[in-house]
This record gives structure tokens, C-alpha cells and sequence, in this order.
């Protein structure tokens, strides 16, 4: 069992590491709006490169720190049937859940979103009229990231919930830090 949570434990390091980029990149968002905002207020400027950076930047979060919401337990979640289920029950369902739904989608996504990133690299695609951020690929590659890193963390929290399945002694829960 001990095994298992190490094993968990590495597969969920990925996503703290972009964690902490993501919340990097909400700082330099932070800034990047305030510059537009202050340009384009005072000083009557405008410029598609610095709102394409903020779209670019607030997708790349959106998307990059999903694996951590998950294993942190703080993804939207609608429990109107799970409220009434057991512990064990609820741990069931979401393994099985993470195995038959989040891991299957999150292929489909990695492929496809690997195929969009790299059509979008050999053809060297940038902004409509040439203005706005180049080489869109950067941002497409998020995408398939982003799979990998929510695949990761979602077969870590399946790991916890087998140990806390079999050893409740060992881990209150399946998620970290809830």
C-alpha cells in the first residue's frame, strides 16, 4: 500500500509543479490586463498582440491546472445522487468513474489535441490578418499538456482510493488536502 501511495504521490507531482506555473502566469496576466487596461484608457493605445496574450494566458491556466484541481478535490462536482451514498460507495464510483470516463476522454482529448497542435505547427498558423500573437501552436500544445496532467492526477487520486479502499488507516482521503 505504501508503494502505491509513492506512486501516487509522483504521478500527482507534475501537477503541483504547473500549479505553481499557473499561478505564475495569473500574476503576469494580472499585469498584462492592467497594462491594457492603463494603455488603452489614458493613453488611447490598443493592441492585438496584448489581448491575444491575455486570451493565451488565461486559457493556458484554465486548462493547465485542472489535474491539480483534481486531486485537491476543488473541480465543480454536483453530488445530488452521491449525498446519500457511503463513503465506500463514493469511493467506488469515483474510481470507476476515473478509470471508464475521465481516463478514455482524456486520451481522446491528448490525440486529437496533439494532431491540433502539430497541424497548427507545420503550417506555421498565426493570428487572422497578421495581427496578434504568432506561432499559435504554443497555445494548441496546452491542450494535449493539459490531458496528460489531468490523466495524471486523476489515475493518482484512483491510487489513493484503492489504498483508502483497502486501508482506511492509511488515508483519510483519496484527495489531497481535504
Amino acid at each position: 500500500m505504501q508503494t502505491l501511495l509513492r506512486f501516487a504521490h509522483i504521478l500527482a507531482l507534475p501537477c503541483h509543479v504547473f500549479a505553481r506555473l499557473c499561478g505564475i502566469m495569473l500574476l503576469l496576466l494580472t499585469v498584462v490586463i492592467m497594462y491594457d487596461v492603463i494603455g488603452r484608457r489614458f493613453f488611447n493605445t490598443g493592441s492585438f498582440t496584448v489581448s491575444d496574450l491575455e486570451w493565451h494566458l488565461h486559457g493556458a491556466i484554465a486548462i493547465l491546472a485542472f489535474g491539480y484541481a483534481y486531486i485537491r478535490d476543488a473541480h465543480v462536482r454536483i453530488d445530488i445522487f452521491a449525498q446519500k451514498m457511503s463513503r465506500r460507495v463514493k469511493l467506488e464510483l469515483e474510481f470507476w468513474a476515473i478509470l471508464f470516463f475521465l481516463v478514455p476522454f482524456m486520451l481522446l482529448l491528448l490525440w486529437f489535441g496533439w494532431d491540433f497542435a502539430w497541424r497548427a505547427f507545420v503550417r506555421g498558423e498565426g493570428p487572422p490578418g497578421g495581427m496578434g500573437l504568432p506561432n499559435r501552436w504554443i497555445i494548441k500544445s496546452a491542450i494535449p499538456l493539459a490531458a496528460v496532467l489531468t490523466m495524471m492526477g486523476g489515475l493518482s487520486v484512483a491510487l489513493r482510493i484503492r489504498v483508502a479502499v483497502a486501508r482506511p488507516d492509511l488515508v483519510d482521503s483519496p484527495f489531497e488536502y481535504s
